[in-house]
């Protein structure tokens, strides 16, 4: 992780400010089947459900019901300084997706497929884990490896789009890893 800048806690509050930026990544069977890619990241999502309305009309009268519901994910930006086997992790992992080089589409599914579970863990600003949304069926739709400027100081930025599955667990959970699903 980044610097990590501690707040004092506010006189009679509840606790300290909460921060939106001490979270880390971690997708599932990534980097081998047993082992997880984790990566600090500059923004990611969190994952989101929205419901389809449904308007019924009954004479002069529409009532509004619950419909279809539709998960999101997002996109997330990591600064590159992803050492070899890590990036190279995370293209192998779009490879299995849309090999670039047959031109074909992978199998979504199995031990071998390109949807994966993983968490996004939320991290106090002491460093201490505060809490974790659980992301299935993860797969990238859209990868942009960054750009080269020899104009600019800015730090070289990696960032991709998450799509997602519906998920048992839209809650965040406050335990800690590792979890048995």
């Amino acid at each position: 992780m980044g610097k990590i800048i501690s707040t004092k806690n506010l006189i009679n509050l509840l606790g300290d400010v909460r921060r939106t930026n001490n979270f880390i990544l971690s997708i599932g069977g990534v980097m081998t089947a047993d082992n997880s890619l984790e990566l600090v990241v500059q923004k990611a999502f969190l994952p989101k459900v929205s419901l389809n309305v449904l308007e019924l009309r009954h004479g002069n009268d529409a009532k509004k019901f619950a419909g279809v519901a539709s998960w999101e994910g997002g996109q997330v930006t990591i600064i590159d300084t992803l050492n070899q086997d890590e990036l190279s992790a995370l293209l192998a992992w779009f490879k299995i997706t849309y090999d670039w080089v047959e031109g074909n589409i992978g199998y979504a599914e199995g031990s071998d497929g390109y949807k994966k579970k993983g968490f996004i863990t939320e991290y106090g600003s002491n460093g201490a884990f505060i809490r974790k949304w659980l992301i299935e069926g993860m797969w990238i739709s859209d990868l942009d490896p960054g750009e080269l400027d020899a104009t600019q100081g800015e730090l070289k930025q990696i960032s991709f789009t998450i799509q997602i599955d519906p998920s048992r667990s839209f809650a965040p959970t406050y335990e800690q890893y590792p979890v048995e699903e």
